[in-house]
Protein backbone atom coordinates (compact mmCIF):
# COMPACT_ATOMS: atom_id res chain seq x y z
CA UNK A 1 0.00 0.00 0.00
CA UNK A 2 2.76 2.45 0.89
CA UNK A 3 5.75 2.78 -1.39
CA UNK A 4 9.08 1.37 -0.23
CA UNK A 5 11.19 4.32 0.94
CA UNK A 6 14.11 2.19 2.06
CA UNK A 7 15.68 2.36 -1.40
CA UNK A 8 15.82 6.20 -1.09
CA UNK A 9 17.59 6.28 2.31
CA UNK A 10 21.13 5.68 0.90
CA UNK A 11 20.59 8.43 -1.71
CA UNK A 12 19.43 10.83 1.01
CA UNK A 13 22.45 10.00 3.17
CA UNK A 14 24.91 10.57 0.32
CA UNK A 15 23.08 13.82 -0.55
CA UNK A 16 23.38 14.98 3.06
CA UNK A 17 27.11 14.14 3.05
CA UNK A 18 27.56 16.09 -0.19
CA UNK A 19 25.66 19.02 1.30
CA UNK A 20 27.78 18.90 4.46
CA UNK A 21 30.98 19.00 2.35
CA UNK A 22 29.61 21.88 0.29
CA UNK A 23 28.67 23.87 3.40
CA UNK A 24 32.11 23.26 4.91
CA UNK A 25 33.66 24.62 1.71
CA UNK A 26 31.35 27.69 1.77
CA UNK A 27 32.23 28.31 5.42
CA UNK A 28 35.96 28.15 4.64
CA UNK A 29 35.51 30.60 1.74
CA UNK A 30 33.51 33.03 3.90
CA UNK A 31 36.10 32.83 6.68
CA UNK A 32 38.97 33.47 4.23
CA UNK A 33 37.10 36.43 2.73
CA UNK A 34 36.48 37.90 6.19
CA UNK A 35 40.15 37.52 7.15
CA UNK A 36 41.27 39.16 3.89
CA UNK A 37 38.85 42.04 4.46
CA UNK A 38 40.15 42.55 8.00
CA UNK A 39 43.74 42.57 6.69
CA UNK A 40 42.81 45.21 4.11
CA UNK A 41 41.08 47.26 6.81
CA UNK A 42 44.21 47.15 9.00
CA UNK A 43 46.43 48.15 6.05
CA UNK A 44 44.18 51.06 5.07
CA UNK A 45 43.91 52.25 8.68
CA UNK A 46 47.71 52.09 8.98
CA UNK A 47 48.25 54.00 5.73
CA UNK A 48 45.46 56.60 5.95
CA UNK A 49 44.72 56.71 9.67
CA UNK A 50 41.51 56.21 11.58
CA UNK A 51 38.98 59.00 11.87
CA UNK A 52 38.30 59.83 15.51
CA UNK A 53 36.69 63.23 15.05
CA UNK A 54 33.08 63.70 16.15
CA UNK A 55 32.45 66.85 14.09
CA UNK A 56 31.31 65.24 10.83
CA UNK A 57 30.33 68.51 9.16
CA UNK A 58 33.99 69.58 9.19
CA UNK A 59 35.28 66.14 8.26
CA UNK A 60 33.37 65.05 5.19
CA UNK A 61 34.36 62.81 2.30
CA UNK A 62 35.70 64.48 -0.80
CA UNK A 63 33.28 64.94 -3.64
CA UNK A 64 34.68 64.52 -7.13
CA UNK A 65 32.29 67.21 -8.36
CA UNK A 66 33.78 69.77 -5.97
CA UNK A 67 36.69 71.61 -7.53
CA UNK A 68 39.88 72.01 -5.50
CA UNK A 69 40.66 75.27 -3.73
CA UNK A 70 43.78 76.89 -5.13
CA UNK A 71 45.46 79.82 -3.39
CA UNK A 72 48.41 81.47 -5.08
CA UNK A 73 49.80 84.62 -3.50
CA UNK A 74 52.83 86.52 -2.30
CA UNK A 75 53.29 87.99 1.14
CA UNK A 76 55.97 90.10 2.80
CA UNK A 77 54.89 89.30 6.37
CA UNK A 78 53.21 86.53 8.34
CA UNK A 79 50.08 85.19 6.62
CA UNK A 80 47.45 82.90 8.19
CA UNK A 81 45.34 81.13 5.57
CA UNK A 82 42.05 79.69 6.82
CA UNK A 83 41.91 76.73 4.45
CA UNK A 84 38.87 75.30 6.22
CA UNK A 85 36.92 78.48 5.50
CA UNK A 86 38.07 78.50 1.89
CA UNK A 87 36.99 74.86 1.54
CA UNK A 88 33.31 75.58 2.38
CA UNK A 89 33.73 74.92 6.10
CA UNK A 90 35.29 71.50 5.64
CA UNK A 91 38.78 70.58 6.78
CA UNK A 92 41.35 69.97 4.07
CA UNK A 93 42.59 66.38 3.89
CA UNK A 94 44.56 66.27 0.65
CA UNK A 95 46.62 68.57 -1.51
CA UNK A 96 49.98 70.29 -1.40
CA UNK A 97 51.77 73.57 -0.76
CA UNK A 98 54.62 74.86 -2.88
CA UNK A 99 57.25 77.57 -2.86
CA UNK A 100 57.03 79.42 -6.20
CA UNK A 101 59.48 82.15 -5.23
CA UNK A 102 63.24 82.58 -5.15
CA UNK A 103 63.64 82.59 -1.37
CA UNK A 104 62.69 80.16 1.39
CA UNK A 105 59.77 80.61 3.76
CA UNK A 106 58.50 78.79 6.85
CA UNK A 107 55.21 76.90 7.10
CA UNK A 108 53.24 75.83 10.16
CA UNK A 109 50.17 73.62 9.75
CA UNK A 110 47.24 73.85 12.18
CA UNK A 111 45.14 70.77 12.87
CA UNK A 112 41.43 70.57 13.67
CA UNK A 113 41.91 70.83 17.41
CA UNK A 114 44.20 73.85 17.10
CA UNK A 115 47.39 71.85 17.50
CA UNK A 116 50.28 73.19 15.43
CA UNK A 117 52.92 71.28 13.53
CA UNK A 118 56.58 72.13 13.84
CA UNK A 119 57.45 75.17 11.77
CA UNK A 120 59.57 74.03 8.84
CA UNK A 121 61.43 75.76 6.02
CA UNK A 122 60.26 75.30 2.44
CA UNK A 123 63.13 75.94 0.02
CA UNK A 124 62.48 77.52 -3.40
CA UNK A 125 60.97 75.15 -5.97
CA UNK A 126 59.77 72.70 -3.32
CA UNK A 127 56.33 71.07 -3.16
CA UNK A 128 55.11 69.26 -0.04
CA UNK A 129 52.04 67.02 0.07
CA UNK A 130 49.26 67.44 2.62
CA UNK A 131 48.37 64.06 4.10
CA UNK A 132 46.34 64.96 7.19
CA UNK A 133 43.34 67.06 8.18
CA UNK A 134 44.27 70.72 8.57
CA UNK A 135 42.31 73.90 9.19
CA UNK A 136 44.96 76.62 8.74
CA UNK A 137 48.31 77.15 7.05
CA UNK A 138 50.65 79.81 8.47
CA UNK A 139 53.30 81.25 6.16
CA UNK A 140 56.26 83.12 7.73
CA UNK A 141 58.82 85.00 5.66
CA UNK A 142 62.53 84.31 6.13
CA UNK A 143 65.19 87.05 6.05
CA UNK A 144 62.64 89.65 4.94
CA UNK A 145 62.26 88.08 1.48
CA UNK A 146 58.67 87.86 0.26
CA UNK A 147 57.11 84.40 0.26
CA UNK A 148 55.48 83.39 -3.03
CA UNK A 149 53.39 80.31 -2.35
CA UNK A 150 50.70 78.09 -3.80
CA UNK A 151 48.19 75.92 -1.94
CA UNK A 152 46.15 73.23 -3.69
CA UNK A 153 43.55 71.70 -1.40
CA UNK A 154 40.70 69.21 -1.44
Amino acid sequence: MFPDFTKYIPMLQSGLDDMKNCLAHLYAEAKATREATQAQQRALAFEFGVMDVQDTSRVAPRRLTQLPVIVEAETADRKEIDVEGLNQGRAVSRGFYANLGDGPFKVTLMGLGGQASTSHTVPPGTTISLTCLISKVIIDVVDGEPAKYQLYMQ
